[in-house]
């Protein structure tokens, strides 16, 4: 906690992180101009924010854009399944957001489904995550509307060579995924959607 005080404590840093939430593609000259130093020196505070981890830069996409729904999964979870649960689905290309929670369920998903058919097949098919292994109960939201924030790190995959999704299952043989309802797994070389 120290640490991210110290670089935080710069109000310059804090400046190129606010800089870079409205627009995350600016330059080192433009950093440099907004906060009147030079290209090498916000180089060096930018440099210093991603080699502590405070600070990623990645690419985000719209839920709203895509014509996608996010669900939210609330579980409780048994105490000897939970951390097999996270590493599965810390892996699958639905997922946004994975959190373990205190309260009477101890483990959150919101997951991003590409397309309408999606939501029923997430909700109640093979592929839901209220049927993984260790699940004592659990809730189901569909999203109304994101109000913020207004792009989500929804996941593209480029390799789309397995054959059995991160949580073990064969699309292929699914009866959503023969019948058409369902694009498969963007992991997955059945996968037919827009990720």
């Amino acid at each position: 906690m120290g640490m991210v005080r110290s670089l935080l404590a710069s109000e310059r840093r804090k400046a190129i992180v606010a800089l870079l939430q409205e627009n995350g593609r600016m330059s080192l000259t433009e950093l440099g101009r907004a906060l009147g130093i030079s290209h090498v020196a916000a180089k060096k505070h930018l440099s210093r924010l991603l080699s502590s981890g405070l600070l990623k830069v990645r690419a985000g996409l719209s839920p709203g854009g895509l014509g996608a729904y996010l669900l939210v999964a609330l579980c409780e979870v048994k105490h000897e399944k939970l951390l097999r649960l996270i590493r599965t689905f810390r892996r699958c290309p639905r997922v946004v957001f994975l959190s373990t929670l205190i309260g009477p369920y101890n483990f959150m998903a919101i997951m991003v489904a590409e397309d309408p058919g999606l939501v029923k097949i997430m909700s109640l098919g093979a592929c839901c995550i209220r049927r993984a292994d260790g699940i004592r109960r659990s809730e189901l939201y569909v999203v109304d509307e994101v109000l913020y924030p207004d792009v989500l790190p929804i996941r593209v995959t480029l390799d789309k060579k397995a054959e059995l999704t991160p949580c073990g299952l064969n699309c292929g043989s699914c009866d959503f995924y023969l019948e058409g309802r369902c694009p498969a797994c963007p992991a997955t070389r059945w996968y037919k959607g827009i990720l």
